[in-house]
Order: C-alpha cells, then sequence, then structure tokens
C-alpha cells in the first residue's frame, strides 16, 4: 500500500486488514480529561498508587503552599505540572510519592479584601472585633483553596486532595507558634527597636522578600549642613549632602564621610563661602551647583570626623562620623544619616551611638517631633521640606532622578525604612549564619547557578522581622508583665501555650482571657507582678509556610528532610530561605535535598502578564481550547528553568507536537486489533530485521529517557520521544510496514513480527509519556485494555512501571547497518519525489528503482538488502546493476506489469493464478490460505 492513499471501495478493500480501532483521531480534550478526572477519583488512583509502593523508597517532594485569594493563574498552572511530571515519574520508576498540597492562607491580601468589602480600614477594627474579623477571612480563603483544588485536580495532578494542608489550619498554627517559641526559648528570637522595611500603605513591617524594586521618579537634593564652628581657620563652612529622600531630612543625626578619602574645601568666589566635598566628586559639584568656586585645601576624611554642624530644619548640633558604606561614585562624598530610616543608616548609629529619631506614624505621616510638618504624609511633605530649605538658605540644588525604589509587593506603593519595636531572629546568633551556608552547600540545586543565589543571600541577609502590625495570621504568643513591660520567656509558660495552640489553633489567643492561658499563679519572672498583657502582633506570613516541615512532614510522620522542594526562582528569597532558617536553627539540617526552580511564564512579547494590560491567558481558557494535556506538553517542551512565553501562537507549537504522537498512537493502536500478546508473542531472534532495529532504538530511547527524567530534563524526554514517533516510528517503520501489515495473510509471520515490535512500542511510549501525557496516554490505555492486545494492562498507566528496557537490547552494528539503510532510502524518496513532479509516476509503487554501482562494497550491500528495498521504499520494484561509477546511482522507472487492485502493487504475474485471476500471485496466495473468495457484488466469504 502506498504512504498516501487507501484501498478503495473495490470488491477487494474488504480483504485486507486495515487498522480498526475506537480511539479517535480528534482527541476532544475539553470534554473527555473531566471524566478522566472522575476516574481517577472512583478508583482512588492516589491511593492505590501509594499502596503499590508500600516499602518502597519514598520521594519526597514537599509543596509549596500557593496563596488561597483566587483562580489559579498560568504561573500556578506550571508550577503544579512540573511537580506532578517529578512526582508521576518518580512513582513510575518505583518510588513511594507521598503528595501533600498546601495553601497559603494567612496575610495581607485577604485582610484587604476583607477590608474592602466590608468598607473598613485598620483602625476601625477594634480588639473585640478581631475574631469575628479572622472568622470571615478564614472562610473567605477556604472558598479559594476548594477554587484552586479544581483547577489543579483538572490539570490532572494526583494528590492527597482530602488532606491537604493549609497554614490557617489549627495545628498547622499550633505548629508555628511552637516554633516561635522554641526561638525564644533557644535564644535565637529577641525584641527589639530596629531600622526595616514599613508598608504605610499596609501598615505593616516588611520582609525582604515582601519588597520588588521599580523604577521610580523621586525628588533629589543638594544642601548645605553648616558647621558649628570655623574649619581650618575659615568661618562660614558647610558640608555638602545629596539625597533623594528629603523626607528624611528632619531625622538627620549625623553625616557620614569617608576617612580614607581626601576631601576639599571648596570658596564659592562670589559670596566667599565654603563648602566641603569629596576630592573625587568635587567637579560633580561644580557642574551640579552652577557655582564659580575654588579649590582652597585637601584633607584626609578623618580630619572631618568629630566636627559638629547645624541641623538645617531643626534646633540642635549633629556630629560627623565615619562609615564604610560612603562610596565616591555619586553624589559628593558626605551622606546624610537618619538611623531610623535607612539599614546602613541604623548600623552607624549603633556603632556611633546615634539616637534613633524616627518622627514618622504607622501611616507614613510626621509626628509632632517633625516640628511644621506634623500631620503631612511624608512623600507629599517633600515639596513642603525642599521648599523650607530653600527659604532657610540651605538648598543648593533639586533636580529630580528616575532610580530603582523599593515597593510593597502586595498592595505595589513605595516603602519606607522606618525604626520599630519586633521580634527578631537573630541571624548571627549561635553561629547560624555560618551553619545556613553550610546547609546551602549540602543541597542539589537544578540549576546549578541556585546555590550561589540563595547562598549569597544568606551570607548578606539581615535579622529576619518576625512580626507583623495585622491580624490575620499566626498569633505571636507572648505576654508582657503589665507592670516592668518584660516579655515572659519561661520553660513551663511556653510549653503550656504550645500544648493549647496545637488543641485550638491561634484564635484562642484572641478569645481566651488571659486567666484561662496563664498557668495559675503566674508570676512575672523579673519583678513578680500578676497582671500580664498579651502581644497584638501575628507572626510573618513567610514564618508560616517556612514551618512546613515541621508542621506537615515531621508532624504527619512523613520523610524529612524532603527530597525537593520546587517552585519558582523568586523563592530563593521566599519560601525556600524562610523554611531553611528554622529548620536549620532547631534541628540542624536543611529541610530539602533538592531545589528545583523554574522561571516565570511571560505573554509572547516576554512582558509580564496582568488582567489590567489584557494580556493574561487564565488557565480555564487553556482547558476549554485546547485541553489541559496541552497546556502540560506546552510546560515539558519549554526551558522551564527560564522565564517562559505562551499565548495561542505559542502553543500552535504542541498542539502541532500532540497531533502527531496521538496519530501515532492511534495507527499503532489500529494495526494491533487482532493481536494478543499471550498468543503471538515472539521471541526477538524470531522476528524480522527492521523489527529487532526498531526494538534496539527504542533501547536507547529508554535509558536516554530514563536518564533524564532522572535530572527533571523534561524538555529532552519529550523532545526525545516526540523524534522517536515521527523520524523513526511514523516515517519510516510504520511508512514501511503497512504492506506486510495489510495485505499478508493474518498471521504471517512478518506480519505478527510488525505487531510484537509495534505493540511493545506503543507501551513503552505511552508508559514515558504518561508523567507528561497523563489524560492521552490514559485514554489510549483504557482503549487498549478494551482489545486482546491490552487485556492484562494495569488499572490505570499510573499504577504500571517504566520499561528498564526493551526486549531486544541496543545493538550498535546493526543500528548502523540501518543507518546506512535509511540514507539509501532517504535518496531513493528524493529521486521518487522528482519522477513524482515530471509526471512519470503518480503513487510510489508505480515506481521501479534501479540502483547502479560498480563499488564491490556497494553492490554488496544492495545485493545483501535486495529484498528490503521494495518494502522500505515503498515501490513495487527494485534492480541491482553492476554499472556507472563507484557511488550508488538511483533511477526512476515506471514499473512494468499492471496493478493489482488488491495490494495496488505493480506486477509482470497477474492473472497466473486462475481461481484469483485479477490479482498477483503473492495476493491469490494470501486468498487462498485464508480461505477468501470474492464474487462481483463485493461480497468476501470466509
Amino acid at each position: 500500500m502506498s504512504n498516501n492513499t487507501k484501498p478503495n471501495n473495490n470488491k477487494y478493500s474488504k480483504t485486507v486488514l486495515l487498522p480498526k480501532t475506537d480511539f479517535p483521531m480528534r482527541a476532544g480534550l475539553a470534554q473527555k480529561e473531566p471524566k478522566f478526572v472522575e476516574f481517577w477519583k472512583t478508583i482512588k488512583l492516589y491511593e492505590k498508587m501509594q499502596k503499590l509502593r508500600d516499602g518502597k523508597e519514598v520521594f519526597m517532594l514537599h509543596d509549596g503552599p500557593p496563596y488561597a485569594n483566587g483562580r489559579i493563574h498560568i504561573g500556578h498552572a506550571m508550577d503544579k505540572t512540573l511537580k506532578d511530571m517529578v512526582l508521576k515519574s518518580r512513582h513510575m520508576q518505583g518510588f513511594q510519592t507521598p503528595y501533600i498540597p498546601g495553601w497559603d492562607c494567612h496575610g495581607l491580601p485577604i485582610e484587604q479584601a476583607l477590608m474592602k468589602e466590608m468598607k473598613i480600614d485598620k483602625k476601625s477594627i477594634k480588639e473585640e472585633d478581631v475574631p469575628g474579623f479572622r472568622k470571615k477571612a478564614r472562610e473567605f480563603a477556604d472558598k479559594f483553596v476548594d477554587i484552586q483544588m479544581q483547577g489543579f485536580e483538572r490539570l490532572g495532578v494526583q494528590g492527597d486532595w482530602a488532606n491537604y494542608y493549609s497554614t490557617m489550619a489549627k495545628r498547622y498554627e499550633g505548629n508555628v507558634i511552637g516554633v516561635f517559641l522554641d526561638f525564644i526559648e533557644k535564644g535565637l528570637a529577641y525584641r527589639g527597636t530596629k531600622t526595616i522595611f514599613w508598608c504605610p500603605t499596609c501598615e505593616t513591617a516588611l520582609a525582604d522578600a515582601e519588597t520588588e524594586y521599580k523604577d521610580k521618579v523621586s525628588q533629589s537634593i543638594y544642601l548645605r549642613f553648616k558647621l558649628a564652628e570655623p574649619f581650618k581657620g575659615k568661618a562660614n563652612v558647610s558640608l555638602v549632602i545629596w539625597t533623594t529622600t528629603p523626607w528624611t531630612i528632619p531625622a538627620n543625626k549625623a553625616t557620614a564621610v569617608n576617612k580614607d578619602e581626601d576631601y576639599v574645601l571648596l570658596k564659592d568666589n562670589k559670596t566667599g563661602e565654603y563648602y566641603i566635598v569629596a576630592d573625587k566628586l568635587a567637579e560633580n559639584f561644580k557642574n551640579k551647583s552652577g557655582y564659580d568656586i575654588t579649590k582652597e585645601e585637601k584633607f584626609s576624611g578623618n580630619d572631618l570626623v568629630g566636627l559638629k554642624y547645624k541641623h538645617p530644619l531643626l534646633d540642635r548640633l549633629n556630629p560627623v562620623i565615619w562609615t564604610d558604606f560612603v562610596a565616591m561614585d555619586t553624589g559628593v562624598g558626605l551622606v546624610h544619616v537618619a538611623p531610623a530610616h535607612g539599614e546602613d543608616d541604623a548600623k552607624a548609629g549603633q556603632i556611633w551611638n546615634l539616637e534613633v529619631f524616627g518622627p514618622v506614624d504607622e501611616k507614613g505621616i510626621f509626628t509632632k517631633e517633625a516640628g511644621e510638618f506634623a500631620g503631612q504624609h511624608i512623600f507629599k511633605a517633600n515639596a513642603e521640606i525642599i521648599k523650607r530649605l530653600n527659604e532657610l538658605g540651605n538648598l543648593i540644588k533639586e533636580e529630580t532622578i528616575d532610580h530603582s525604589y523599593p515597593h510593597c509587593w502586595r498592595c505595589k506603593q513605595p516603602i519606607i525604612f522606618r525604626a520599630t519595636e519586633q521580634w527578631f531572629l537573630s541571624i548571627d546568633g549561635q553561629n547560624l549564619r555560618s551553619e545556613l551556608t553550610k546547609a546551602v552547600e549540602s543541597v542539589d540545586f537544578y540549576p546549578k547557578a541556585g546555590v550561589s543565589r540563595i547562598g549569597n543571600m544568606v551570607k548578606m541577609r539581615p535579622d529576619w522581622c518576625l512580626t507583623r502590625q495585622r491580624f490575620w495570621g499566626t498569633p505571636a504568643t507572648i505576654f508582657y508583665c503589665d507592670d516592668c513591660k518584660t516579655p515572659q520567656v519561661d520553660a513551663k509558660l511556653f510549653a503550656h501555650i504550645k500544648q493549647m495552640a496545637l488543641d485550638n489553633g491561634g484564635d484562642f489567643w484572641f478569645t481566651f482571657p488571659n486567666e484561662k492561658i496563664l498557668p495559675e499563679g503566674y508570676k512575672c519572672t523579673k519583678c513578680g507582678g500578676t497582671h500580664f498583657v498579651k502581644e497584638k502582633d501575628i507572626l510573618d506570613v513567610w514564618l508560616d509556610s517556612g514551618c512546613s516541615w515541621r508542621a506537615v512532614l515531621k508532624d504527619r510522620g512523613l520523610k524529612y528532610p524532603a527530597d525537593m522542594y520546587l517552585e519558582g526562582a523568586d523563592q530563593h528569597r521566599g519560601w525556600f530561605q524562610s523554611s531553611l532558617i528554622p529548620s536549620v536553627a532547631l534541628e540542624g539540617k536543611s529541610p530539602f535535598r533538592q531545589i528545583l526552580t523554574h522561571g516565570f511564564v511571560l505573554d509572547q512579547h516576554g512582558h509580564a502578564m496582568h488582567k489590567s494590560l489584557g494580556n493574561s491567558v487564565e488557565p480555564h481558557e487553556v482547558f476549554d481550547k485546547y485541553g489541559a494535556d496541552i497546556l502540560r506538553l506546552w510546560v515539558s517542551l519549554s526551558d522551564y528553568q527560564d522565564d517562559i512565553r505562551i499565548s495561542d501562537e505559542i502553543l500552535s507549537g504542541p498542539v502541532d507536537s500532540y497531533r502527531r504522537l496521538r496519530n501515532t498512537f492511534r495507527y499503532a493502536m489500529g494495526s494491533l486489533f487482532d493481536y494478543d500478546p499471550e498468543i503471538h508473542k515472539m521471541k526477538p531472534e524470531e522476528m524480522t530485521e527492521i523489527d529487532r532495529y526498531m526494538l534496539s532504538k527504542l533501547d536507547t530511547l529508554i535509558k536516554e529517557s530514563l536518564e533524564n527524567y532522572d535530572i527533571y530534563e523534561f524538555r529532552k524526554v519529550v523532545r526525545g520521544l516526540i523524534d522517536f514517533c515521527i523520524l523513526d516510528l511514523s516515517s519510516f517503520m510504520l511508512d514501511a510496514s503497512k504492506d506486510r501489515l495489510y495485505t499478508l495473510g493474518t498471521d504471517a509471520q512478518t506480519r505478527r513480527s510488525a505487531q510484537n515490535a509495534l505493540y511493545e512500542i506503543l507501551i513503552v511510549l505511552l508508559k514515558l509519556l504518561a508523567p507528561v501525557l497523563s489524560f492521552t496516554t490514559e485514554e489510549a490505555w483504557q482503549e487498549l485494555k478494551k482489545t486482546p492486545a491490552g487485556a492484562k494492562l494495569e488499572e490505570s498507566i499510573f499504577l504500571s512501571d517504566f520499561p528498564k528496557s526493551s526486549s531486544f537490547k541496543h545493538d550498535a552494528k546493526l543500528e548502523e547497518k540501518w543507518s546506512k539503510i535509511r540514507t539509501v532510502r532517504e535518496n531513493v524518496l528524493k529521486k521518487l519525489e522528482e519522477a513524482r513532479s515530471a509526471g512519470l509516476i503518480g503513487s510510489s509503487l508505480e515506481a521501479n528503482v534501479i540502483f547502479s554501482t560498480t563499488s564491490k562494497e556497494e553492490l554488496a550491500f544492495l545485493e545483501e538488502n535486495k529484498d528490503l528495498w521494495p518494502e522500505i521504499a515503498i515501490v513495487s520494484k527494485a534492480e541491482i546493476k553492476n554499472e556507472g561509477g563507484e557511488e550508488i546511482l538511483i533511477t526512476i522507472e515506471h514499473a512494468p506489469g499492471a496493478k493489482c487492485p488488491r495490494c495496488w502493487q505493480w506486477k509482470e504475474d497477474i492473472g497466473e493464478n486462475s481461481a484469483h485471476a485479477e490479482v498477483c500471485v503473492r495476493c491469490a496466495g494470501v486468498l487462498e490460505k485464508e480461505g477468501i473468495t470474492v464474487n462481483e457484488d463485493v461480497n468476501v466469504n470466509v
């Protein structure tokens, strides 16, 4: 049979063994996939997968919890698909793979959504309102846990959905409280005033991981700080500073210089005033100020240390200090220091014992200590401050600057540094930073660059601010003595609180009176007082999710440390770090052995997706239009370790690959309609050489696929399988095998050989693709089970094992031989196409291929395989001639004889069998052997 035609409805069409299968060409994934979700639930697939591996080595992928405040987005879909592919591939390799999905349920987004819905703000919520507000927050989160769970199940993800974890569950909150109190007991956590990121919009402290840097246009100013006394014999001398945060000038407590750099005294030739700047930046100052200046004297920065200057707005004197953060690449080489409003400033303040003066409240409003600016918002007050500095003669230059500035990742508004009293985890306490570095080095990272990324963050990170000034979260369960204000750090009290938290969850802190929590007769550890107040703050939500190794893995008796944490690359500074720190601090080891990270999903132009921009791609839309398997295939074919793009146009690639794979499955299944491995199984040595060759190639494919699954190279796995299906199977073996599959007798050895090879290849392809195309491979598996070929297959493809090798091991010599055969075949196909274009032939079966060469080696090769050429080139005849040159010359002629109406080959022996005079001798022999008679009414009698 030719490659591009089928037998027409002549009287012999029913005598050929055409493929038969109920596996349709059109996938209809959007309609079919939900049925398989239900099928998996009905048979309790996840439970059976785990039971199947009882006693086997466990591979624990611990789920990082998505935030429960909306439908799943395309980033969630990519993340969960990757996790599902890892787990299914590990399961099919023989591991037990428990998967407990989780949700992050506390935090600001839910608070803000509720406040918007209730038309209230933070200050509207009184202490007695907190329990009711938390109840509404819990209901809000519960709703979206259900919605997201349905989305992940629709994606084909297998997990223990009935026993998911959430950070708002009672026992989970109890474990988080236990970790917090353990920090304090161990001497790692302390309460103190530090300068930290603060969001005036959300009115709370922020962790580094809760900030994002975006470009912002700010006012920048050059101004003078007048020295209180003459310098170098000169009166009227001013220090010059440059700042991009004019609102911090009221909080100024010092000016910093670099003691190892040279500074100069500059004279303004017009006014006679003097200015001090760094020598390296004097020219910059001259250009910015526009002053006509002359250098008078050079001196060391150390000569300035200890001088006093007048605050430009308030009535006080401040000192000149030196620090190591004064740079010489921008500004003027002197830095205004406000310990309450800058991280470096705060460190300098500690060293130089400066007052932490921060006249700014939680909303970013200046307090009365800011004098004339009290009541104004700091960002709006910038213009007023600049105006006042100008009126007082202290402003030298004002301009705008476009720079990278920290913003709150929740509300997207600019944030500030603000000195507040909080609970902190000391990163340098008890050698923790060093232990964290060692723990990072013990982890395997995919990609490898992750080790330096998180390693550098650990080396540089500040102490962890553990508390937040909000309502919806795990409470920081600390009592303070009402008399002496001492926090109550007491082992017995802590043990009591931990148990109450495990039994009741965090809500007990907001609903139980003190006397129900405190042990009877409890007294202050410092003064003996008996009156106490509760801490009102909650714990950082990053601590919530970062305690899942204890609240889920250890608490449920699961494998700890986990084998893998898999999340977006942004989690190096988020969940990976917030999990690593408490685990190392309290258990002395990393909570994960491997970290695998993926990039972000962008639109087709490489831009971040936002609903407001109209460029977002929603998973449910992809499910409805293409099916979840197309989304899964897109993930698998992407270089997921970098940012990846998605659009309808981009998805057309996976759609085309999917169609090719599906059609390959369909043809293979159709060709097995009368194959029963219990009856027709053959040993490799009994099979034809082309089939052994395909099984040798299959053996290599299996080994390469398993190796790539081992290192999570899904793209290489799928690309290899697609290439095998298209290049080796569809374009070669299936093409070359149609004649023996269709026209030979039912039990002809070469036909059964082809079926043996096809059956093994199909089963291997379905299994190796199952972690990726979960729905389609299950659909094919279930269809196959309805036939004799699949009668003894497992209940689900996911209850089977990956193959370890093919039945015929890799044979390098055989593959070398067939590589040459395929090269000759490709050359024949080109010549056939030329002949078709020239009108010499129509179908390739009309051709006679003539090979000509004088090379003994090539002649021997051609002769050795002479019976193969018509079959693999799909022609009616092939001749070999000892003529021409050394290279093989290929000539196409029209085949002699007439066209057989059954096999469509052109033969010279048609009519030689009088019983079947219309067909060739080969077809006549098949009809006789099969006992088939054909009459003019197109009836076939067997």
